[in-house]
């Protein structure tokens, strides 16, 4: 099937620009240039209800269940159809990431190291505001999808992104419309059910380094009968995209040769960590580096000669600037393969009742070439001794002299398989139900959603512990043949010996004994049973109009079911073995990453909902109209039990060019099943420990007794489009979100730092092990406060020019808050920093004639901090990272031939090539050498085609 589908596609061609495709959210509601409000076709799921149309065919909806009229209060931004083929062609997430709601989200091509961390390693998870992809509910036309991770967020690259019609974004909290998780807001993908005819798309593309090399397409086809009661669409698509290897290099020099952070190793000097350049291991090489006693700073090279080591410039307890270390680093991009196919019938019995069926498969699959295997430092290196049977003759007369018995040798194992993180996903969405009007405006919807997911994680090629250390206690048997030492007393049957003394050859025998693969399989049901109803109350009981109720009802399940590889619920046994790290003896876990643990869990919701509006005044001397919204929500969950949910929200049109609006509402987040259930979480690295990088594996765990989340939201602003400047268009608007009870496990060198600042409940989670590494303990508790706050803006303007239309757009935020508090901590600060700037934004231009159209972009991102907590010159030697503009530019042409419509486009992402400033986050086990808040692939280009009939 991957042969015919890449065949099929090999030709195409690829995307366009972003903000073509994105309106936002005061724009897309407010100017009449654009949008004109009118109802909602009765079809429309909800929460699509309150749509209006605009032209290039846009559709606005309300962000609200209730019947069209009333002008939202919440801002919402949406991106068409037409615009979100030219803005992303091979994601639509790649598109809506670029708007400054969103911010932190996790991309498909974000390399990771681990596949602990949330099991989202692969995916492309939507982040709003920066709260949490766990905290923006993601809908498909109205509908809940299964998460397809453990943290419990929905990966866009199942939606059938070929059959999409437009995207609403909710900017606001929506719990109490759309229930939980809506905490930062809403995504729906809203599909074009009512396709008639025939689409396709076909894409290609290339970074002008020669890699990353990408193609696919999709196909689509929809068609009605019974003199249009009957009606049918499906759809397909397809995407490839080769990544690049921790052992490739890459041409980019900032990625290749990276620099990183380390504590200053002059132990009271200040600052107190320094960024260096050229980063490099200083307890480890591919060949061997004894890193401790008096051999300390011997390597050793090919055929196992011995030489001094080169500790560079500035040299710290694990990494050093220059010198002969290996590279730590990951790789830059994972390869990814998606598709899916969806199909959706729907049948007019009568005006009272439509029904529907539909289905959809997504599978979506990863590759990362992640690192080379290390063993290093006191939780991993090797212990030789002297009578290792490989031991260079020059090394053990040294050891003889210096009476040395013993050793640690730190190495990083190229001649094993690069460690790989896989993830595949396979989704299975299936809704039946039925829709119709009840008489006068009142209208209803029911149905059945059932949603499945199930994830493979795979870290392959991960070294066993007992296994490895075993195989380097290589000595001479009785007959002078080398053995595994454990072996002699009929330990390890098998058990191969290694020679650890400078580079290897691959050796198969060798990498079955040390090597396995560490696998998860997580499956997540969900089962979602809904009814809801929506009118008015008529002419006899309103004010300015009549009052718009909405209600409804709704039962959800969510199931888990986790199952692991063998030998991860095992503990670590060196027994019989000599030179095992004590550190690693008796741990829950044998391979050096990863390790999960099986579970299970379920939890079941059961909530009802009520929305009204009110049209208050209409063409009176204060107010052209004046509309006021609340809504409730009422939800039992069977592990925590009863919480409420509300919105309050007016929308004041004072006269033809200004309108204020606001809300303020109270909305939830429930503990997923991972938060609740999980029995424990393995990730291992380096923290930075009371001035000294120090080795720690830590654990995150669940707790059954979780309750959920509660964000109080406010937003306000106005909305300007004067009558005296056709096309022009403005719009402010605040928000603060204030989250309480924050479900979460802090990170391991937060749980360090806050012990380090007097929070003795962090204290207590870290245990000091005999060989001076860490044991952290990360339980789930709803212990943060977390506060974010700004300014979102936009001015646009729209006007003939030059024979064609001009439309252009300036779309901004202005971050004012950004914090967070554990109890027994003081408040951290995170405003400014590069994943939280304080200013950033996108101005778009758009020329276009019958023919042609020309598309600019520049995207903005402000000067920032590495750690807003820092301070440049005490704390790090250099805390900053200048401002960040990128350039992108798509050109389309329509040819037209036959009587169909073609469209080819070229598409040029990054245009001026620019690589990500200096910005490493501290160093743990590996080097990372850029925050993800910056491009790392370069320019892009990208060429396609669509065609229609």
């Amino acid at each position: 099937m991957h042969t015919k589908l890449k065949s099929l596609f090999a030709q195409g061609a690829a995307p366009m620009a972003l903000a073509l495709a994105i309106t936002t959210p005061v724009m897309a509601q407010d100017a009449a240039a654009l949008v004109t409000e009118t109802a909602t076709p009765a079809d429309d799921p909800p929460p699509a209800q309150g749509a209006a149309a605009v032209d290039d065919a846009s559709i606005v909806v309300t962000g609200s269940r209730v019947a069209n009229g009333f002008k939202t209060p919440t801002p919402v931004t949406m991106a068409s159809s037409e615009q979100l083929r030219v803005a992303a062609p091979t994601n639509l997430a790649d598109g809506l990431n670029q708007l400054p709601a969103f911010n932190g989200s996790t991309k498909t091509s974000s390399p990771s190291t681990t596949n602990s961390r949330g099991g989202s390693s692969g995916q492309n998870l939507l982040n709003l505001r920066g709260l949490g992809a766990q905290r923006t509910l993601i809908l498909l036309d109205g509908r809940r999808l299964p998460a397809t991770n453990s943290g419990g967020s929905v990966d866009i690259n199942i939606i059938p992104q070929g059959l999409v019609s437009r995207v609403d974004v909710v900017t606001g909290g929506a719990s109490a419309a759309y229930g939980s998780d809506a905490v930062a807001g809403v995504v729906n993908f809203v599909l074009d059910t009512k396709l008639d005819g025939f689409k396709a798309e076909a894409l290609t593309g290339i970074s002008t380094h020669g890699d990353l090399p990408s193609f696919g397409g999709s196909l689509a086809y929809g068609t009605s009968g019974a003199d249009d009661r009957l009606r049918f669409v499906a759809g397909v698509d397809y995407f490839y995209q080769k990544g690049l290897r921790a052992d490739q290099e890459t041409g980019r020099d900032w990625f290749d040769d990276n620099a990183g952070q380390i504590v200053n190793p002059v132990a009271g000097a200040r600052p107190l960590n320094l960024i260096i350049p050229s980063i490099r291991s200083s307890i480890g090489t591919y060949g061997g580096l004894i890193s401790s006693g008096p051999l300390r700073g011997t390597q050793f090279l090919e055929g196992g000669r011995s030489a001094p080591f080169n500790y560079g410039t500035v040299t710290g307890t694990a990494f050093q600037s220059g010198g002969d270390g290996a590279r730590a680093n990951i790789g830059l991009q994972p390869t990814q393969e998606r598709y899916n196919g969806f199909a959706r019938a729907e049948f007019d019995l009568s005006p009272a009742a439509t029904f529907f069926v539909e289905g959809l498969y997504a599978r979506s699959h990863t590759n990362q070439g992640a690192f080379v295997s290390q063993n290093v430092g006191s939780n991993a290196a090797y212990t030789i001794y002297r009578d290792n049977a490989y031991l260079p003759a020059d090394i053990l007369t040294r050891m003889i002299a210096a009476n040395v018995q013993s050793f640690q040798l730190g190495r990083f194992e190229k001649e094993l398989p690069l460690v790989e993180n896989e993830s595949t996903i396979d989704v299975y969405h299936a809704s039946v139900g039925v829709r119709g009007d009840l008489g006068g405006s009142w209208k209803y919807d029911a149905s059945y959603n059932f949603g499945q997911s199930d994830q493979e994680l795979r870290s392959n090629n991960l070294t066993i512990a007992r296994n490895l250390y075993a195989s380097a206690d290589a000595v001479r048997n009785s007959a002078g043949q080398i053995v595994c030492r454990s072996t002699l007393a009929g330990l390890d049957p098998g058990c191969t010996p290694r020679n650890l003394f400078g580079p290897q050859a691959a050796n198969q025998a060798i990498t079955d004994y040390v090597t396995g693969d560490n696998v998860l399989n997580l499956r997540l049901r969900q089962h979602v049973v809904s009814a809801n109803i929506n009118g008015d109350l008529g002419e006899k009981l309103q004010l300015a109009g009549p009052i718009a109720i909405a209600a409804g009802v709704e039962y959800r399940k969510e199931t888990a079911n986790q199952t692991t590889d063998a030998l991860s619920p095992t503990r670590i046994d060196f027994t019989g073995i000599r030179g095992g790290p004590a550190a690693l003896s008796g741990r829950q876990g044998p391979y050096r990453f990863f390790n999960p643990l099986p579970f299970s869990g379920e939890y079941d919701i059961r909530e009802g909902y009520l929305e009204i509006a009110i049209p208050v005044l209409k063409d009176s001397p204060i107010a052209q109209s004046l509309d006021l919204n609340g809504a409730v929500r009422y939800a039992d969950y069977s592990t925590s039990g009863g919480v409420t949910t509300w919105k309050l929200g007016g929308s004041w049109q004072l006269n033809d060019a200004l309108r204020l609006r606001g809300t303020v509402s109270q909305d939830i987040r429930a503990p997923n099943l991972l938060e609740l259930f999980n029995p424990a979480t393995q990730l291992n690295g380096n923290v930075v420990y009371r001035g000294v990088t120090t080795p720690q594996v830590n654990f995150a765990t669940g707790n059954p007794n979780l309750k959920p989340e509660r964000a109080r939201t406010l937003t306000f602003g106005g909305v300007y489009q004067p009558g005296w400047l056709p096309g022009f268009q403005a719009s402010l608007d605040y928000y603060k979100i204030k989250l309480k009870d924050a479900i979460s496990t802090l990170p391991e060198q937060r749980v360090v730092d806050e012990c380090a600042a007097g929070n003795q409940v962090q204290c207590a989670n870290i245990t000091v092990l005999p060989s001076g590494s860490l044991s952290i303990l990360r339980p789930n508790l709803n212990l943060a406060v977390q506060t974010v706050a700004g300014i979102d803006f936009e001015i646009g303007y729209k006007t003939d020019f030059a024979g064609g239309d001009l439309n252009v757009r300036l779309i901004g935020n202005h971050g004012t808050t950004n914090n967070s508090q554990t109890p027994g901590s003081p408040v951290r600060e995170g405003l400014g920093e590069t994943i939280t700037p304080k200013w950033s934004g996108v101005l778009q231009a758009n020329w276009s004639n019958e023919a042609f159209s020309l598309f600019v972009q520049e995207r903005f991102i402000s000067a920032a901090k590495l750690d807003a907590t820092r301070v440049e010159g005490i704390d790090i030697n250099d805390n900053s990272t200048p401002a960040v503009v990128y350039t992108n530019v798509t050109g389309t042409y329509n040819l037209n031939i036959g009587g169909g419509k073609q469209q080819i486009y070229l598409s040029v992402a990054n245009l001026f090539d620019r690589a990500p400033p200096l910005s490493p986050p501290p160093v743990t086990t590996f080097t990372t050498a850029a925050s993800s808040a910056y491009d790392p692939i370069g320019r892009y280009i990208t060429a396609g085609v669509r065609v229609s009939f």
